[in-house]
């Protein structure tokens, strides 16, 4: 799959297994920045490209993944 801006993407929360849809609002290079909305909240998490198809990244303690 390739990412572009606004597309609807599934992140995955490591510690709790929770998975939550989220919203591609930057690409630059191997990062990616979502936005996922919590609680009425947006949240912004910039995930970091580990091997094609995988990234990672972190916020508030947790850590998160995103498969492409």
């Amino acid at each position: 799959m390739m990412l572009t801006l606004d597309a609807r993407v599934q992140i995955t929360c490591t510690e709790t297994d929770h998975v939550a849809p989220a919203t591609v609002v930057r690409i630059q290079g191997k990062r990616v920045d979502v936005v996922l909305n919590q609680r009425g909240e947006d949240i912004i998490i910039s995930m970091v490209m580990q091997k094609p198809g995988l990234y990672v990244g972190s916020r508030s303690g947790l850590e998160f993944t995103m498969r492409t």
